[in-house]
């Protein structure tokens, strides 16, 4: 039963996929642009009926009307491009009788690439364990399906959510958490296509098929496509796929490819706030290429249309349209300074910056050496060989756009953030750059060089193909069955034990009020909850809850019934909780000892320590 789940949480992403295809080509018909080539016709037209999709689902939240809108939403999709259905299954057949038609060579790398795509596939459609999708990616969502839509300032990375989460929200609103994450899988599958089609600008079909091989292997994307819960690599698919789109803006002067185009860039900026750096790297890629004022005011208008909205939303809620980094500025009276260190520490943004760190970034050679891990390692292609691009292949106009958004997106996330890893958005576009360049030393250069790219490309992909391997196998196992979902669970989510033991204690009291917990990962927690780290919730400042009388306070304005205490309280607020509970106005009711994961979970070191449910006397 775990296998047919799999499979058809696949193929109802794989669904989803062709709605938002036909409903992009419906569009573009309309706006009679077709771009000739079949394979980035079907792309561009995915990505625009996707963020279409989200921008939709947006005002469907806003409105309260998720759990009827969506499926409607769906519906409707489906009927406004069922007369797409031949011109788009034409596109199809060509595509595959190409395929098939392809040398052996091209055969073989391109059953590779479809044998790791089903991989990771059902990988990612295992029980959710990644760290930061726990925290917030998957528990915000769930958060507004349970309570609704409205700031959650105990949260606050839940401010950081973009329209990649109302995909996550779609998924979840349909029941199903597979789906959810099976809409994650996709803009890996469509990125690595767009890294192929940008390739086969500059090389031949095995050198562009080996670029996608390449990015479906890289230890960053087999990481987020498959476990980790985030939508980043829709920002990878939508900057390859305008990489692709803005090369022609000087050959079609139309406003319809520029509003696409600005599309396209609204749905990076959507996603996260480091997209609004790629957003503007594709706007200066545009004006450079179109040289034409009008056109990027159209380019900026599609941009604002189908991305802004995230941004409005922390602007109506907090005054700050990327809160909580702007409200020292703008709100400084009600800025939790601790949180808001916290979070500027974790994204890198208060690091030191040099000239010598900054050029790291565009050739993905920056390394956290503090914090170890697949999500910091993108291999040597891009420091060996995208230098070879930009020297030996001719300026055209992909080259420029490729060059002008690798960089400037490369070199915005290193003045930025010291987190090379928020510079996946241009994996796809610096891959294929130095594919064609390995290609270009290949062909012009002497034995020695073919045998040192031979070397680093088959190395490093055997490398990559043995950690992909070893790394999702637990969660192929637990995705086909062989492993129980609740074994699964027990030995990889951190801090299950604890949600199991809330949620079996306080099960039949939700009405009664909320709990108060200090553990990170609460997406598995069923009871209503409120998150109260210091460090990452801007509505727990300890400046302003130093004594018993103001957590009294804080605990009947938020309805807080029971604290949970896993295993001590953060330091900073230990002494008015442990006063409350010294003058019985916090009574232990449950205890137990539970494992879980010490620091990193990669690291396999686990830890035991004692949940204590603490009930709050009136």
């Amino acid at each position: 039963m775990a296998l047919i789940a799999t499979l058809a949480a696949l193929g109802a992403a794989g669904l989803f996929c062709f709605l938002s295809i036909l409903a992009g080509h419906r569009l573009f018909r309309w706006c009679a642009l077709d771009f000739g080539n079949d394979t980035e016709h079907l792309l561009y037209c995915a990505a625009l009926g996707v963020v279409l999709f989200e921008a939709a689902v947006f005002f469907l939240e806003a409105a309260g009307a998720l759990r009827v809108g969506i499926p409607l939403l769906l519906v409707a999709s489906a009927v406004a491009g069922i007369w797409e259905l031949p011109l788009v299954y034409r596109r199809l057949a060509l595509l595959v009788r190409r395929i098939l038609s392809g040398t052996r060579g091209q055969k073989l790398l391109f059953a590779a690439i479809l044998a790791v795509l089903l991989f990771e596939g059902i990988a990612a459609m295992a029980p959710l364990t990644g760290s930061d999708a726990m925290h917030y990616h998957f528990a915000a969502p769930s958060q507004v399906l349970q309570a609704g839509f409205h700031p959650d300032f105990f949260i606050t990375s839940s401010f950081l959510t973009g329209q990649g989460h109302l995909l996550i929200l779609t998924g979840l609103v349909l029941g199903s958490e597979k789906l959810a994450m099976g809409l994650l899988y996709l803009p890996g599958l469509l990125a690595a296509t767009g890294a192929a089609c940008l390739a086969r600008r500059w090389v031949s079909r095995e050198w562009a098929l080996l670029a996608a091989l390449a990015f479906l292997l890289n230890p960053v994307v087999f990481w987020q496509i498959s476990t980790a819960g985030v939508p980043d690599l829709w920002m990878a698919f939508f900057a390859v796929a305008a990489v692709l789109l803005t090369a022609r803006a000087r050959a079609d002067c139309s406003p319809a490819l520029a509003a696409a185009c600005g599309i396209l860039a609204g749905g990076i900026a959507g996603t996260k706030y480091v997209g609004c750096i790629f957003a503007a790297a594709i706007l200066l890629a545009f004006a450079w290429e179109s040289r034409s004022l009008k056109r990027s005011a159209v380019f900026l208008s599609g941009a604002l249309v189908a991305g802004i909205w995230p941004y409005a939303r922390n602007f109506v809620w907090t005054g700050d349209p990327v809160f909580p980094f702007a409200s020292r500025w703008l709100a400084p009276s009600r800025v939790n300074g601790q949180a808001l260190a916290s979070m500027l520490a974790s994204t890198g943004a208060s690091g030191q910056r040099s000239i010598a760190h900054l050029w790291r970034f565009p050739f993905f050679a920056a390394v956290d050496r503090a914090n170890p891990g697949f999500w910091e390692l993108f291999g040597p292609f891009c420091l060996v060989f995208f230098p070879l691009f930009l020297a030996l292949i001719p300026r055209t106009a992909y080259w420029r756009v490729a060059v002008i958004i690798t960089l400037g997106g490369g070199l915005g996330i290193g003045l930025t953030s010291g987190m090379v890893r928020f510079a996946l958005p241009v994996l796809p576009i610096a891959l294929a750059a130095a594919f064609a360049g390995a290609a270009a030393v290949t062909a012009e250069g002497g034995r020695i060089a073919r045998g040192l790219v031979a070397v680093t490309i088959a190395g490093f992909l055997l490398f990559s193909a043995g950690a992909l391997a070893v790394y999702a196998r637990p969660a192929v196992a637990a995705a086909v069955g062989l492993t129980s979902r609740e074994d699964y669970l027990q030995q990889r989510a951190p801090d299950y034990a604890v949600s199991k033991f809330v949620n079996r204690i306080l099960a039949g009291k939700e009405n009664e009020g909320n709990a108060l917990v200090f553990f990170r990962h609460v997406y598995y927690l069923k009871v209503p909850y409120l998150y109260g780290n210091t460090e990452d919730s801007w509505a727990v400042d300890p400046t302003r809850l130093a004594t018993p009388e103001a957590w009294r306070e804080f605990f009947r304005q938020n309805r807080i019934r029971w604290v949970v205490r896993s295993p001590q309280y953060p330091k900073e607020i230990t002494e008015p909780l442990e006063q409350l509970e010294r003058n019985g106005e916090l009574t232990p009711i449950a205890r137990k000892d539970v494992t879980t994961f010490q620091g990193m979970r990669i690291l396999g070191i686990r830890k035991t320590l004692t949940a204590i449910i603490c009930q709050v006397n009136d």
